[in-house]
């Protein structure tokens, strides 16, 4: 399985439900602000191999960067669930690096929503 080269992240991304829903403002921050603590226990999760844990993690954050209008979050999470289940550590060094741009980006359009 090859290591696809990931396109450039965005450096600012607004939340598609805030788009929708405004005053759900401090839940989809609640969300972005708990994005660094849990980038840090997938960090955690890769130096230690823990597939299992990796998997999970993924596929929470799949969901939940959906629900929080984050399509972008959502869809990498769906692909670093195909490269844990392969146990492809390059790519995923590599996602988790494209998700804390992610996570950056987030924070950068709560700030500047427009």
């Amino acid at each position: 399985m090859s290591v696809p080269k990931l396109p450039e992240a965005p450096t600012k991304i607004v939340s598609q439900l805030l788009r929708e829903e405004p005053d759900l403002r401090d839940m989809v921050a609640e969300f972005v602000a708990g994005l660094p603590p849990l980038i840090a226990q997938i960090q955690r999760a890769l130096q230690q191999l823990d597939w299992q844990s990796l998997a999970t993690l993924a596929h929470r954050l799949k969901g939940a960067g959906g629900s929080y209008g984050y399509p972008e979050i959502s869809r990498l999470c769906a692909e670093a669930e195909e490269y844990v289940r392969a146990q492809e550590v390059t790519y995923l060094e590599a996602w988790l690096g494209r998700l804390s741009q992610l996570a950056e980006a987030a924070q950068a359009g709560l700030a500047d929503p427009e």
